[in-house]
């Protein structure tokens, strides 16, 4: 189906949004509002206020309940702009802990990897085989990877790359190239090491760490990483991959991970369990931090509208109980 929609100025947009029922006390406020922060943007925030309707179900399954455009009686256009501010408040507070954790994570690479030889991160020996299998095109994904980490450092503009380019021939060492590698360079050659070297690099995080685990954690903080880098919602929607979790007691602060909800309200499924595992890789990263304390205090002192709650987000029931908390 075609998207027909045709755009709408700022003050049709105020109309359709008192016409669905919310209520805006302010009309010049709004209309500043959605000046700086447009219209589609804040749709999302305001989509937990739509109310349900019922309508027949597909193939003739009896009735179901959806979301309707009519907004639930009492919705304030403050509603939608202070869980925006919320979202956006927590997307900074986890931008902090997500590069601390990168660069932790990228410095622990970079010394297993380098231990082995200067270019330990382009020698096949360093991953699966599978990584460096023609694919029959005379490729390998390995050599794929190495072109788009050469080309990136390539197109730097960071004083280090372009001293490395201006004074010396041959690829960068491992811990020169490694300044220049996103996260999703990181997800990448995690989901590839060897099973020797990814377990070691797991090491670092925690000696009891299964490397399996380690890598759905790295995968998941990506798509986090992700969504706070480009200021897209972060509090109650799913996550694309959700982080593993060890067996039972052998991390007794993250057993409660495991609490037996289903479908998209499991607390592996929503921005909750990847709180948890910041909060888990930062303590160990750094034993002082008061990261997961400052972050507790902010969502405790929040007044969550009952369609924004924590529980929305994956939080269980007194979850600041958690030793992982406090």
């Amino acid at each position: 189906m075609r998207y027909l929609k045709q755009h709408k100025p700022i003050d049709e947009c105020i109309d359709l949004m008192l016409l669905r029922g919310m209520e805006i006390p302010d009309r010049c406020y709004a209309e500043r509002s959605l000046h700086r922060i447009g219209y589609y943007r804040l749709s999302a925030f305001t989509y937990p206020f739509r109310d349900f309707c019922t309508v027949p179900a597909p193939n003739g399954g009896g009735e179901e309940k959806v979301r309707c455009d009519k907004f639930k009686a009492g919705t304030k256009f403050e509603h939608a702009i202070n869980f925006y501010l919320f979202d956006k408040a927590l997307r900074i507070e986890l931008l902090d802990a997500i590069e601390r954790i990168e660069i932790a994570v990228r410095t622990a690479i970079v010394e297993v990897l380098g231990q082995l030889n200067p270019h330990g991160h382009r020698d096949r020996r360093s991953f699966k085989d599978r990584f460096s299998e023609d694919d029959g095109s005379g490729d390998t994904p390995l050599n794929s990877f190495i072109e788009g980490l050469e080309k990136h450092f390539r197109s730097s503009k960071e004083d280090f790359a372009k001293h490395f380019a201006a004074n010396y021939s041959g690829p960068p060492p491992i811990w020169i190239e490694a300044g220049t590698w996103t996260w999703g360079n990181l997800t990448h050659i995690i989901a590839n090491l060897s099973d020797r070297n990814k377990m070691a690099v797991a090491a670092r995080v925690h000696p009891d760490l299964p490397m399996k685990t380690f890598a759905s954690w790295i995968t998941a903080l990506n798509d986090v990483r992700n969504s706070c880098a480009h200021h897209a919602r972060t509090w109650n929607k799913p996550l694309i991959n959700s982080p593993g979790v060890p067996s039972r007691a052998k991390f007794a602060e993250l057993d409660h991970l495991r609490q037996p909800r289903m479908g998209d309200d499991a607390p592996t499924k929503k921005i909750y369990s990847a709180l948890v595992v910041m909060a888990f890789m930062l303590r160990q990263f750094y034993p002082r931090t008061r990261w997961h304390v400052r972050l507790r205090k902010m969502i405790l002192d929040q007044e969550f509208p009952n369609e924004i709650r924590p529980y929305t987000a994956g939080f269980p029931e007194k979850w600041e109980r958690e030793a992982i908390w406090n």
